[in-house]
């Protein structure tokens, strides 16, 4: 059964049926109620007086930059039918990080920022196709945290082809976490995800995670998939990583593309999409009740942030909190946004420009115009800015599409709390963690609440 919404009550309540339930929403509070749904129309609400009105959307500085992104290789082993990186080229020829370079990116890093916890992305392209810059930076990070009484996260996003025994024991001897793409079983991911080429690389992915579930390595990795117009029924594929075991951390995200793309999302999709969700919503819950819970990160964050009526400034920290920098040296918004004018923000040698970082510190601060009448704003915080500036040619408006989507999942939340009451009661006895900094793999995942 789909999600069913209403529009905005008296006092800007919004109501909401989600899989038979019903809630009230506030706006203002960030706080939700469940409804009985035979009297939810008249339904009487007392005044939330007690609880503090969110903060103004403007004023004061945004945060420091805390992580960086380092696209160590722009060259990839796959061949992804709907790969929106060029195979990690970004417009230009396949090349590679020096070691020396990562060391300035990572002394960029520590110099700008003035954060105690820091945080390193190895991407591409495919970063294990770098693997020497890849130790040698990760080593001198290290040292350099060691020596100013810092931390730094390391993580590495990986198409998982690479994950040799060797590989894998050298990377969890410097605490990294990992994300791996495995789209689901082998005739869904080979058909989108083949190797150069052409042959299909779900098997070696399989064997890799199936090492690596066998070591320390294996509680921090995230096993990442996507669907696209093709594959937009994608719950059992979802479930296929939930029943395999390789990680109980899990992201399974949509790919946007532009429309004459075809594999692109299209609006048309969206019901096939969202019973998806609901599918995968009652899985969630079904395996929390039988004692094997996992973590789908977007739901993960969801509820937690529903549980603590936890609102957020920006959904997205590119430009800001987070940094990407490329081979030659230069400075992106983010990884997503690389080779895109727009979101070129200045370089190693040269430094930020302060004109061009301005619009997105000032969207960060104050938020999209466009979020400005919507009921989820103070939980969302307005989507992805890459999408934005791709598919709405600015940073003001916020990618329609993807609302839909996030907006779906924050019903479906509503609906999990409210199913497992067990699940609300640790939230609120161990107290919400901030997950939005750690990437994929949250910092407490609630599976671990139990």
């Amino acid at each position: 059964m789909r999600a069913k919404a209403e529009g905005p009550a008296p006092a800007e309540l919004k109501r909401l049926r989600v899989l038979g339930r019903c809630f009230v929403y506030d706006p203002r509070t960030a706080r939700h109620a469940e409804l009985d749904g035979r009297t939810r129309r008249g339904a009487r609400l007392p005044e939330p007086a007690d609880l503090q009105a969110l903060p103004p959307a403007a004023g004061g500085m945004p945060p420091g930059l805390k992580g960086l992104v380092l696209q160590v290789s722009h060259a990839c082993n796959l061949r992804c039918r709907y790969c929106s990186a060029d195979f990690g080229r970004y417009g230009a020829g396949f090349r590679a990080m020096s070691a020396r370079t990562a060391e300035r990116a990572i002394d960029f890093l520590f110099d700008t920022s003035t954060s105690r916890e820091l945080a390193l992305t190895y991407f591409g392209g495919e970063p294990l196709l770098n693997l020497e810059t890849v130790f040698s930076s990760a080593h001198y990070a290290r040292a350099r945290a060691a020596k100013e009484g810092r931390t730094i996260a390391l993580h590495l996003v990986t198409n998982g082809v690479l994950l040799a025994p060797r590989t894998l024991f050298l990377l969890d001897e410097l605490d990294f976490s990992l994300t791996v793409s495995l789209d689901g079983p082998a005739a869904c991911h080979d058909r989108v995800r083949p190797l150069a080429d052409g042959g299909g690389s779900q098997r070696i992915i399989v064997r890799a995670l199936e090492i690596a579930s066998e070591l320390p390595i294996g509680r921090r990795i995230t096993v990442r998939g996507t669907f696209t117009r093709r594959s937009a029924a994608f719950f059992p594929n979802v479930r296929f990583l939930v029943e395999k075991g390789f990680s109980r951390n899990i992201a399974f995200e949509p790919v946007f593309l532009p429309a004459a793309h075809p594999l692109a999302l299209r609006w048309r999709d969206l019901p096939a999409v969202k019973r998806a969700y609901d599918s995968l919503a009652q899985c969630y819950v079904r395996r929390w009740r039988q004692g094997e819970p996992f973590c789908l990160w977007d739901l993960d964050d969801a509820i937690t942030q529903l549980a603590a009526a936890r609102t957020r400034q920006s959904r997205c920290g590119a430009g800001v909190t987070l940094l990407a920098v490329t081979a030659e040296e230069t400075l992106y918004a983010c990884h997503m946004s690389t080779g895109l004018a727009g979101a070129r923000l200045g370089s190693l040698r040269e430094g930020l420009n302060a004109h061009r970082c301005r619009p997105w510190q000032e969207k960060y601060r104050a938020g999209r115009s466009g979020c400005a009448g919507c009921w989820l704003r103070a939980l969302c915080g307005g989507g992805c800015n890459t999408h934005a500036l791709c598919y709405r040619d600015g940073l003001d408006n916020p990618y329609r599409l993807e609302c839909e989507l996030i907006a779906h999942r924050y019903r479906l939340a509503l609906w999990i709390l409210a199913e497992l009451p067990d699940l609300k009661q640790a939230l609120a006895a161990r107290g919400a963690q901030e997950g939005a900094d750690a990437g994929h793999l949250l910092r407490a995942p609630l599976w671990s609440y139990r």
